[in-house]
């Protein structure tokens, strides 16, 4: 049986092999590539690496190509800097400076014909009281001001806590109306102004930003989801401010506001549009507050004013704190943190020019990756390397090109990342495939070999082919063996084309695992497989890799009878897989004749770890150590010694132990009763047969369910009426 599938997986290996060889060039083979790169692109651009990485490329984008001059001149920003701090202080005023003088402003800003006037600030609490002043006198100053001047939007802020109550807030809400799902937090409560001054301003505007997983601040919601009302975020406020109505329809990608389609993404936030770099240097003009109140004072006194009195006429003003120790900070794109109030003044501004960015369709990038990547394999495959090098250079122009073009022509943003990865990607399969199909002779040892030897085996005879050698070296490794029990049972009534089927998913699976851990793969014996542990290349360890493989096959059995009902044979055939595990020093090389040879193993070691796995059979267990193996692992396994056995044909005795689970203080707890069985084992090898009994008998029954102490109780019941000639405490074993 092993060798019909052997000889099977081989012709089929060779019939592809040969097929590959004559097609892997043709162009339609380059086209299927490229489709499947850009699938394995695109699923990695769903990550949150490759969404960071595209990120990063769009941050530098921003950077490294600003558009100033498209900064809206009538958005501009005043400035509670250390100026104005500096300009107070100087008359006795320290901060927090009193309510009213935020009232004079909004007066001045009235007076001289503003469009809206923003606070990026939180009047949550009442003013505080004064010698000259007291706080209801401050904060109804103010509230005055705001309702007299009636375009004023107050900053708040939604929380995700119960306690922070809001008053009635309703009157602040919009009606989108929605044609699609329409994503927001649920906030469980809010910051909100002062009731005088809620009472008396025009709106609300709120001030919530989530960055993008990074930290980096990119998109903002256009509306925030509060006791079933919608309420626009402060940027969308003051455009809103601006409108003469207020109709929004909510669509699957875009908020259309008055006929003004603003694009929106993933969970309806809005892309920023950056112009540059923020502060004072920056694309908005700002003005400190200081300079504000005096030309406020001297418009009301006559005097005059440090700024002329059209500064601010039809202009959308945000205020908001840059002063050391006051100033909200945020990290944007910009390598230096923006002030808050300018990542508002940059939406708004982005509202009032319909400058927005435009993200190119998931489909649309898709697409592209494929071309690159179809590209730079035509280039690879078809063309001498003279030629090939040049033009990969050129792919990379274009993908670098074909993105700065659309992105300075009107912010057009095409996906970076993914053509770049498709090109890394398609180039370097097509320098493998390449490497690989090349040299005909190389190709055909390869070929030939692989169907007998290991494949580090089959590198050295490539390198250096005489280092292959008849005979072996004697190593010390550990040997696993496996066999399937009640495999007749099991495979009655199947086909040989069905038997096969099954026996290769059940050796995927069980030789994979051996692989995993680093084992080799001997030989297929039948139903059963032949594995070395420390071989050809040496391994200290080669017992715990052993064991962690044995114990992996465990733990997938133990899961497929704790996940179906019903097991077909396949799965059968691992739930009833024995192994046997023996370490020691064997005789390992490439054992054979001139015309054909295999890497393989023998010696005692190797029969004993044969004879281990048959002996499962005895005890009903699954996993049988040697006494040689357990000696290597027991500090990183637990294990419970099942018996002291004398091997037929061997005159010494060795003990033979169960491999249960990873030895930790969760499976000492789970296995408390091994100290049970030890204690059992010790009466039953000193003769003290009904002690023994007592034990094997409440093992072997719920709830431990013992099947070995099944085993061992019925053998202790047998010695009681005929004691074994010679008894010593150690079971001979009568067959192999």
């Amino acid at each position: 049986m092993g060798n019909i599938m052997k000889k099977s997986a081989t012709h089929e290996k060779s019939t592809f092999g040969h097929l590959f060889s004559k097609i892997y060039k043709i162009w339609y083979v380059g086209l299927i590539i490229a489709v499947i790169i850009a699938i394995l692109v695109s699923l990695f651009h769903e990550t949150d690496i490759g969404k960071q990485l595209e990120w990063k490329t769009v941050d530098y984008r921003f950077r490294k190509f600003p558009i100033p001059e498209r900064a809206d001149s009538n958005v501009v920003l005043v400035a509670i800097d250390n100026t104005s701090l500096n300009y107070f202080e100087n008359f006795g005023v320290l901060w927090k400076w009193p309510r009213n003088f935020y009232g004079i402003a909004v007066d001045y800003f009235a007076a001289v014909g503003a469009k809206a006037i923003i606070f990026d600030m939180m009047f949550d609490d009442p003013d505080i009281d004064r010698a000259e002043t007291d706080a209801s006198e401050t904060d109804g100053a103010f509230a005055r001001s705001i309702n007299r001047a009636g375009n004023v939007i107050l900053g708040a802020e939604f929380t995700m806590n119960e306690t922070d109550i809001t008053p009635d807030i309703t009157p602040f809400s919009v009606d989108p109306q929605v044609e699609s799902s329409l994503y927001s937090q649920d906030f469980k409560g809010g910051i909100i102004p002062i009731d005088v001054l809620l009472q008396a301003t025009k709106s609300l505007g709120f001030l919530n930003i989530r960055p993008d997983d990074d930290g980096i601040i990119r998109r903002v919601p256009l509306v925030y989801f509060y006791k079933e009302n919608y309420y626009p975020q402060v940027g969308y406020s003051g455009f809103l401010m601006g409108q003469k109505h207020g109709d929004i329809i909510v669509k699957s990608n875009a908020f259309i506001t008055n006929g003004l389609s603003i694009p929106v993404t993933q969970n309806d936030k809005y892309f920023i549009n950056w112009y540059g770099s923020g502060g004072k240097d920056g694309v908005f003009k700002y003005y400190p507050f200081a300079a504000v109140f005096q030309s406020a004072l001297a418009m009301q006194t006559g005097g005059e004013p440090s700024l002329p009195n059209n500064t601010f006429k039809d202009k959308y003003i945000i205020l908001g704190a840059t002063a050391s120790g006051l100033s909200d900070l945020r990290p944007t794109p910009f390598i230096n943190p923006y002030p808050g109030m300018e990542i508002w003044a940059t939406t708004l501004s982005n509202f009032l020019n319909k400058d927005f960015v435009t993200i190119v369709p998931d489909w649309i990038n898709f697409l592209h990756v494929i071309l690159v990547a179809f590209i730079t394999f035509i280039i690879f495959m078809r063309l001498k390397p003279k030629f090939a090098n040049p033009l990969m250079l050129l792919v990379i122009a274009y993908i670098l090109g074909i993105t700065v073009l659309l992105w300075n022509a009107d912010r057009i943003l095409l996906n970076l990342s993914m053509p770049l990865i498709g090109f890394v990607l398609s180039y370097g399969y097509s320098a493998t495939i390449s490497y690989i199909m090349e040299g005909r002779s190389k190709r055909d040892i390869k070929k030939v070999f692989t169907r007998y030897l290991h494949p580090d085996v089959i590198e050295t005879l490539l390198i250096d082919p005489d280092s292959v050698k008849i005979g072996g070296d004697s190593i010390t490794a550990t040997v696993l063996f496996t066999d399937i029990a009640n495999f007749t049972t099991f495979s009655e009534g199947k086909t040989p084309k069905e038997l096969v089927g099954l026996l290769n998913e059940y050796f995927d699976k069980i030789t994979g695992i051996v692989l995993e851990n680093n084992g080799l793969l001997d030989k297929y014996t039948g139903d059963g497989i032949m594995a070395i542990f420390g071989a050809p290349i040496p391994k200290e360890d080669h017992a715990i890799m052993a064991c962690s493989a044995a114990l992996e096959h465990r733990k997938y059995c133990q899961k497929l009878q704790q996940e179906k009902q019903e097991f077909n044979a396949a799965d059968n055939f691992h739930i009833h897989t024995r192994i046997g595990v023996n370490s020691g020093p064997i005789v390992a090389g490439n054992i054979g004749s001139k015309n054909r040879m295999d890497y393989t193993a023998i010696g005692d070691n190797v029969n004993l770890a044969a004879r281990l796995e048959g002996v499962n059979k005895i005890y009903k267990t699954q996993i049988m150590l040697s006494e040689s193996t357990y000696d290597l692992i027991k500090e990183q396994f637990l294990c419970r010694e099942l018996d002291r056995l004398r091997v037929k044909g061997k005159t010494e005795p060795t003990s033979v132990y169960e491999l249960l689970d990873e030895n930790t203080e969760e499976a000492i707890l789970n296995n408390a009763w091994i100290k049970d069985y030890e204690e059992a084992l010790s009466y039953y090898r000193n003769s003290k047969w009904n002690k023994a009994i007592d034990i094997f008998e409440r093992l072997s029954k719920n709830p431990i369910n013992d099947k070995a102490s099944g085993v061992m109780l019925e053998r202790c019941r047998k010695f009681k009426h005929e004691i074994p000639k010679d008894w010593d405490g150690v079971f001979t074993l009568e067959v192999k």
